[in-house]
């Protein structure tokens, strides 16, 4: 900072900015700071969101040898304030001119490997993969800087009113509403009701989406509010107007958002544009089996190797921006945010030729090793590709069998119900009939009267029930179908209890990595034995009780042998048997692998083709501005043509190179070259790559 003696305001910071500061005070500023410091507290700041404003003024009075007073905060907080404004000026301006500003920038074009398509390329499905989820680290208490009536323009939020056109198009979320097998209950995100609501905070985090390679596509602020549905449809919305049809989606409790989505406005179109939600990679394994065979991608056709975790990352650096716009103004939350989102794009800029050799390299590896064990196996067992894929639908099958009672059964049992209550009311008439012949005793003849009424009514009962199901000889306490139902019916709840054990049981094996999902489900499992160690006892012959300790540590399903006594003999099933379950996964992960690797080469080759053009476009975009007399913009544009050069020279450095077809493909030896921390990968596995060229050449 420097001090100064100025009467003319403009001429003062004119002179100032000339001078290489900016002053304090729009009039007659008496404090300037330096151009060069708050560029480095502005590199510093969008690399550390976690540097205060407060830490760097201590600093330079450290420096200078002064002593820190809360004012002199106060002043470089102003001039940063507008540094930064000057900053998104000149950024809107050579945006404008690259035809790239406008709010929908991030989701149009923002990331090349997902938005530069090119013509003749093979057609990708989902032809996006994209990420949302919301964050409560980023609240802001209310009435926080309540002074600051300043707006910021943010092209990374989505308007207020656009999210709440959907405040009232889906009822709120109930319990059961998550999806298969109430997964959704496990969640806070599909509960968003139950959370308690601080009404301190006006803004209580962000919903985010962001694209697969990490780049964030829209931010939405969420406010006085848990992660409520229209959270969730603004960034479908989002979606859907701009990227069009094909997208998969991924969402914790994606799920869920499949049914909100579906019962919202925007159902229709998100069926027409063929819209897939799914749950993410690893929050799926938090999820019941049921959900996750129905919604995890490691068994949908095209999401590859992603795990679309992407927002969890991003969150993992945007949390560091908490302490310091927690108590900030409405402008300096959203500004440092933004600040923070902006550094977070331009790093995943120069990271992604790194993220598609990386995947590259993870494919390769998963093809080469699985696919050894998995001809090993066959080879020893004669299983076949089919029969992987046949025990994945005979898994889905059983699980969602055993959500519900099958309806022939249901049937039967409600049928002999009402057998047995006709023969009641039959052998109540003939006991009332003999031992009172005489029915013209008022009380006897109410006791006759009230027998024959119920006789009546259960012989109607059984009628109708016969007619409706197309029942045309009536059962007898002799035909199979009668004892059956009557035995299935005294061990009813027995087996019930034993099949809610069994699949918590298979879903737990999932997910006991998870320590929070592992406490739901343990604290699930604990209640489910309780009620089988209840009803163990009363079986003929009686069933052997259980210890928690003793389920949780079977191996596998084969291992549960009180499975015996459910209705389904699940045992003679191959898919239960612990190794045929993980070649299927194993076999899943193989077919997901060769589906990354052809969007892979889809997505190096929009890469190659958009430095070329980014560049070419930077320069014509300059020489414009040239012709319109804008020196200084020009300049601006100039050294923008630097930057990219010289992240573009990176990517070009990774060795991507066209080939035939419309594909591209990284360069062999750059796959094959070694990374600090990578293994190099072997002989068999660039063969494979070889393989993997001629393919798609």
């Amino acid at each position: 900072m420097v001090s100064i003696t100025q009467t003319s305001s403009e001429s003062a910071n004119v002179s100032l900015i000339r001078a290489g500061a900016l002053g304090c005070s729009p009039t007659q500023p008496t404090v300037a700071v330096t151009l060069e410091c708050l560029e480095l507290y502005h590199q510093l700041r969008r690399r550390r969101s976690s540097i205060s404003i407060q830490a760097i003024a201590k600093t330079l009075c450290a420096l200078h040898n002064m002593t820190y007073t809360h004012h002199l905060r106060v002043q470089l907080s102003t001039a940063f304030d507008v540094y930064l404004e000057i900053l998104r000026r000149i950024r809107a301006s050579l945006n404008h001119t690259l035809g790239r500003a406008g709010p929908t920038w991030k989701l149009r074009g923002a990331c090349p490997c997902c938005a530069f398509t090119q013509p003749d390329e093979p057609v990708l499905s989902p032809a996006r993969l994209h990420s949302m989820d919301g964050n409560f680290s980023t609240k802001r208490l209310d009435g926080s800087g309540h002074t600051d009536l300043r707006e910021f323009a943010s092209n990374y939020f989505v308007p207020e009113d656009q999210v709440n056109q959907f405040k009232d198009d889906v009822r709120q979320r109930t319990r059961g509403d998550g999806g298969q097998g109430h997964c959704g209950d496990n969640w806070r995100a599909a509960n968003p009701g139950e959370e308690d609501q601080v009404k301190v905070f006006t803004q209580t985090g962000i919903f985010l989406l962001a694209c697969r390679h990490g780049f964030v596509e829209c931010v939405i602020e969420m406010k006085n509010s848990g992660e409520l549905a229209k959270y969730s449809l603004a960034a479908v919305n989002q979606v859907l107007e701009v990227c069009g049809k094909n997208q998969g989606i991924g969402h914790d409790i994606g799920c869920a958002s499949k049914s909100t989505v579906a019962s919202s406005s925007l159902g229709p179109k998100a069926a027409e544009l063929n819209l897939q939600i799914v749950v993410n990679a690893f929050h799926g394994f938090a999820h019941n089996r049921t959900c996750q065979l129905d919604n995890h991608p490691l068994y949908l056709r095209g999401f590859g190797n992603e795990d679309l975790e992407t927002c969890e990352r991003i969150f993992s650096s945007s949390n560091s921006t908490a302490p310091l716009i927690r108590h900030a103004s409405y402008f300096h939350w959203k500004q440092f945010i933004d600040l923070h989102f902006d550094q977070w794009d331009q790093d995943k800029y120069l990271e992604l030729g790194k993220f598609l050799i990386d995947n590259y390299r993870q494919a390769l590896r998963i093809i080469d090793q699985y696919t050894k064990q998995l001809q090993a196996f066959k080879r020893t067992t004669g299983f076949t590709d089919e029969d992987f894929e046949q025990w994945y639908n005979e898994e889905k099958t059983y699980l969602h069998d055993c959500a519900k009672e099958p309806k022939g059964t249901a049937l039967a049992v409600e049928y002999v119900e009402l057998l047995q209550k006709f023969q009641f009311a039959d052998h109540l008439c003939e006991h009332v009939n003999g031992a009172f012949p005489d029915v013209h005793t008022g009380a006897i003849y109410s006791r006759h009267t009230s027998a024959l009424r119920k006789y009546q009514l259960m012989a109607n009962a059984v009628e109708h029930f016969e007619k409706v199901n197309g029942i045309t000889t009536r059962w007898t306490p002799d035909d199979p179908e009668y004892k059956a139902s009557v035995d299935y019916v005294k061990h009813r709840a027995f087996i019930r209890t034993v099949e809610e054990l069994e699949g918590l049981l298979a879903s737990y094996k999932m997910r006991k990595h998870i320590s929070k999902a592992l406490t739901r489900r343990s604290a699930t499992i604990r209640a489910a034995i309780e009620r089988y160690n209840k009803l163990a006892p009363r079986q003929k012959p009686p069933r052997p009780k259980l210890e928690y300790t003793e389920v949780i540590g079977y191996a596998s399903l084969g291992d549960f042998a009180l499975l015996k006594t459910s209705r389904s003999d699940i045992l003679t099933k191959p898919w239960v048997v612990a190794t045929n379950r993980e070649l299927m996964m194993k076999y899943f992960k193989v077919l997901r692998s060769r589906e990354e690797i052809d969007r892979l080469n889809v997505e190096v080759h929009r890469l190659a083709i958009w430095v070329d053009f980014d560049e070419e476009k930077i320069r014509l975009s300059m020489a414009k501005l040239k012709l319109e007399d804008s020196p200084y913009l020009a300049a601006e544009m100039a050294q923008f043509l630097a930057e990219r050069q010289r992240v573009n020279g990176i990517h070009r450095s990774r060795g991507v190179r066209p080939c035939g077809g419309g594909v591209l493909v990284p360069n062999l030896e750059e796959v094959v070259e070694d990374d600090e921390d990578d293994e190099p990968i072997s002989n068999d596995q660039a063969l494979l790559l070889a393989e993997c060229l001629d393919r798609v050449s």
